[in-house]
């Protein structure tokens, strides 16, 4: 019996690389017409678009005229497109980012008549273990990719893949990549590709992907079907598409595996591009945030208060989004000039999700019953109650000021600074300026509490009595309820109150030299690793009842470059500011670090000092947790066995990382870190790559990855940008608890990450935001704003609150992070009976309506998620 090879006619087209996505866009419209033209003159039977819809979204911008001849030749199944909108990153994009990515897709190909019901990710740099819950969610039980499967899991190219909330998926694991079938075009030698492609194939159905990066269409292709058809007796080469290989693996007894995928056994994954063109990253890591804790929420609350949902503006800035996280530009594996503009769409997204936020708290603030001149306005965006102590500002024309709540009490705060400000028109001279038009700009802290998505008021108003002091301290500690923090002999010292423990020395700093690529981390041929201390800082420290902080300056001296560093000649100072927070009632010691980065070719890390030694760490998945081995069993004989990099313990992170033993739980918070290791004595330290300052887009034989550059094997790219020399800043926590939870860990980190967005209603300070320039109408009819539904659920992770764009209504979902079985009250409140029902990740109802104003989530398998969808 002949096996059947299925031949894919596709390409790969990256959305930007060395090349900015405004070139290849130029080359992409004239693939098109070579496209559709050859599969309407049937010159060939089938043709995949990469799977990705961001090439035709841009396309039919430029050439609406050409939109009924794709979908023509879309619905006659012979252009296969979607379902993503790019080809995403799985292991440093959150989850919602990538199921919007998906969503969008879908919808842009659903226009054009149907997409590919396949998870298709040829080239990304390992897999989630979530992608099948993922995939399943949105209705697609198959997937293909390429790099990141390891030996040890299977030799098998076709299996199930399964999350470990048992959601399982068809996979073809491609051989050898994307581009192994255009051995069909250029060798005669036929037998040497079969078997190449049989290695690991299950049954009877190969699969050949002809295609490549760009690629353009293969007229011979029919031509050299024949020509290998003739020369095998074995084999029958047929043009083929994905369903219809999938087809035929469904009859096949196949194995079913689980977990992630990110071994280099088999394929590079690049195990530290996670720290590459740390910018973008923490850029990312921001508008995430922001999107789905601020802004989707935010949109229900002034939507049930009468104000427009805007929808096509929220789709905007998720494109934006949703390209730059396409594998190569999440990655930050990219030519300068395309870098630049990835770094713009970041800037343009970051404008129009904070002009949403600015935009509808001043129209919600204004427009309230009894809005009141210098009335302070404090918002919760999340579908439950936050108390928290937050940082705001406000503007008066008086210099001393109080609070009073809703109540008429008076509010306790901290005064951190004030500053002077003129309101007039500006003057060269200051003799010129009005007396009268001085201001003063207060920042505060204080503890609020918010009830779920809803706002509490605060009068701003003079006070008479009393001048408020700035708590400016020369003290080398500060403290809250939980934590004394103190600054001894260099070093910081950490007294955990409720245990009576003191660790010393928690935090410190090390810097290595990096001679490799915007792909990997690789050490410096001749390297020297800088152990960095914190001795010769000056301190400052500000202690209020709310917030203390203790302020770190100073510098350390590097070398400048790698030549300075194999002469151990430490030529250059770089400045740091490290500030380390303590808030009232708060579990985490906050540390915001500002480096003027000054050297070259360089990795620095900051390194958590643990008081236990490990086998494991455990982080955040897209929808879930994974523990993994601190050291790889073949960490010594890799190269040996073939493996295409060292496989490091260098791991991704979304939002934390944790070490624990049967006494401690030692988690990092971090907003933009992406990457991190256990090392040391023992792995008694959490290493969290801060950045990696590197040169070029690909180098040859680095010690992690020997061989040729990754990207463009024939062409140094030089990318100076990459070596970041400029003012960056990172932000991470350090938090402690007894056990190991991870749906208090996910709690804990909307604490930590979640800022509360605040209006001051007052005409002093035109410039707190953007928008407070522009005049605003307020709402015609004042409103007040309703108690909204409260999600009561203490082993659940809160993971977005969206609009339902096939029902209307909004749909909250929440998901298990352990590996065990949820059980008990998990439910959702609302003051009024809902409508409501559970969907899919797509919006697609599951259930039968009902109504009730208390939602029951009920039982949740290990790492499952849930997604109600309501009326209100």
């Amino acid at each position: 019996m002949k096996k059947k090879v299925h031949v894919i006619h596709h390409t790969h087209w990256d959305l930007e690389w060395y090349f900015t996505s405004n070139e290849s866009f130029v080359q992409l419209s004239y693939h098109l017409d070579e496209v559709m033209t050859a599969l309407e003159n049937n010159e060939i039977s089938y043709y995949l678009l990469d799977g990705q819809m961001s090439l035709l979204d841009e396309y039919l911008q430029s050439f609406p005229e050409q939109k009924a001849r794709i979908k023509k030749l879309v619905q006659s199944q012979k252009l296969w497109i979607g379902p993503w909108y790019t080809q995403t990153d799985e292991l440093i994009v959150s989850g919602e980012s990538i199921i919007r990515n998906l969503t969008l897709g879908m919808a842009l190909a659903e226009d054009l008549g149907s997409y590919m019901n396949i998870g298709y990710l040829p080239d990304s740099f390992g897999q989630s273990k979530d992608m099948p819950k993922i995939y399943k969610g949105l209705g697609i039980d198959r997937t293909v990719f390429w790099r990141g499967l390891p030996k040890e899991k299977t030799g098998d190219r076709e299996f199930y893949w399964q999350a470990e909330d048992g959601s399982k998926v068809l996979t073809s694991n491609i051989k050898d990549g994307y581009f192994v079938g255009v051995g069909l075009i250029y060798s005669d030698q036929a037998q040497d590709l079969m078997s190449q492609i049989e290695d690991g194939a299950v049954g009877q159905n190969l699969v050949l992907p002809v295609g490549g990066d760009q690629r353009y269409v293969d007229f011979n292709l029919r031509d050299r079907i024949d020509f290998y058809n003739q020369q095998l007796s074995d084999y029958e080469l047929k043009e083929s598409n994905y369903d219809d290989l999938f087809s035929e693996l469904e009859k096949e007894d196949l194995d079913t595996i689980e977990g992630e995928f990110i071994s280099g056994s088999v394929s590079k994954i690049h195990r530290s591009i996670y720290s590459s063109r740390y910018d973008h990253k923490y850029l990312n890591d921001k508008l995430e945030r922001r999107m789905i804790y601020q802004v989707e929420p935010l949109l229900l609350m002034a939507e049930k208060l009468g104000i427009a949902n805007k929808q096509g503006l929220v789709d905007r800035i998720w494109k934006l989004l949703a390209k730059n996280h396409a594998h190569d530009s999440a990655g930050g594996c990219n030519s300068d000039k395309t870098n630049r503009v990835i770094r713009e769409r970041f800037v343009e997204a970051d404008q129009l999700s904070y002009s949403i936020v600015d935009y509808l708290t001043r129209k919600i603030s204004e427009s309230q019953e009894k809005v009141c001149h210098n009335q302070l306005s404090l918002f919760n965006t999340l579908p439950l109650e936050v108390t928290k102590t937050v940082k705001v500002q406000v503007s008066t024309e008086f210099e001393n000021i109080q609070l009073r709540d809703s109540e008429n009490k008076v509010v306790a705060f901290d005064l951190i600074k004030r500053v002077k400000e003129y309101s007039g028109e500006i003057r060269r001279e200051e003799s010129e300026k009005d007396p009268n038009k001085y201001y003063y700009i207060h920042e505060l802290a204080m503890e609020v509490t918010i009830p779920s998505l809803s706002l509490v008021n605060y009068q701003v108003s003079e006070n008479k009595n009393v001048v408020e002091v700035i708590a400016i301290d020369q003290q080398d500690y500060i403290e809250n309820d939980n934590y004394q923090l103190s600054f001894i002999a260099g070093q910081i010292q950490l007294l955990d109150k409720k245990t009576k423990k003191i660790y010393h020395n928690i935090l410190s700093f090390e810097d290595g030299g990096d001679e490799g690529d915007t792909y990997d981390y690789s050490p410096a041929h001749d390297d020297r690793v800088f152990d960095l201390t914190l001795d010769d800082s000056q301190i400052r420290t500000f202690c209020g009842e709310q917030y203390q902080e203790m302020l770190l300056t100073g510098f350390w001296k590097l070398p400048k470059d790698l030549n300075a560093r194999a002469e151990g000649e430490c030529n250059q100072k770089q400045a740091y500011e490290l500030k380390v927070t303590l808030k009232k009632g708060s579990q985490q010691v906050e540390c915001h670090l500002v480096i003027d980065n000054k050297v070259m070719d360089h990795r620095m890390r900051a390194v958590i000092n643990l008081p236990f030694e490990n086998r494991y760490s455990y982080t955040d998945t897209p929808f879930g947790t994974v523990r993994r081995e601190v050291e790889d069993s073949h960490l010594k004989d890799w190269q040996e066995i073939g493996w295409r990099e060292e496989p490091t313990s260098i791991y991704p992170m979304l939002k934390w990382v944790n070490a624990h033993d049967s006494n401690n739980s030692w988690t990092i918070f971090a907003k933009g870190i992406k990457e991190y290791q256990l090392t040391g004595e023992e792995y008694r330290q959490l290493s969290l790559t801060l950045f990696r300052s590197v040169g070029f887009l690909g180098r040859p034989d680095l010690l992690r990855r020997p061989g040729v550059a990754s990207g463009n094997a024939f062409k140094y790219i030089p990318t100076p940008d990459s070596q970041l020399l400029e003012k960056l800043t990172f932000k991470f926590a350090i938090n402690l608890e007894h056990d190991y939870n991870p749906a208090q860990i996910g709690k804990a980190y909307l604490d930590y990450a979640l800022s509360l967005p605040f209006y001051q209603n007052q005409g002093l300070n035109l410039f707190t935001t953007t928008l407070k320039y522009f005049v605003s109408n307020t709402l015609k009819e004042e409103i007040s704003i309703p108690e909204n539904i409260n999600l009561k659920a203490p082993e659940l992770v809160f993971s977005s609150l969206r609009k339902n764009k096939l029902y209307g209504g909004w749909d909250l979902r929440v998901y298990n992070p352990s590996f065990e079985v949820v059980k008990g009250e998990n439910v959702i409140l609302s003051p009024r009976d809902l409508f409501y029902e559970f969907v899919d990740l797509k919006g697609i109802a599951l259930t039968e309506r009902q109504k009730n104003g208390k939602i029951d989530l009920g039982d949740f398998r290990a790492g499952q998620i849930k997604t109600v969808h309501f009326i209100d």
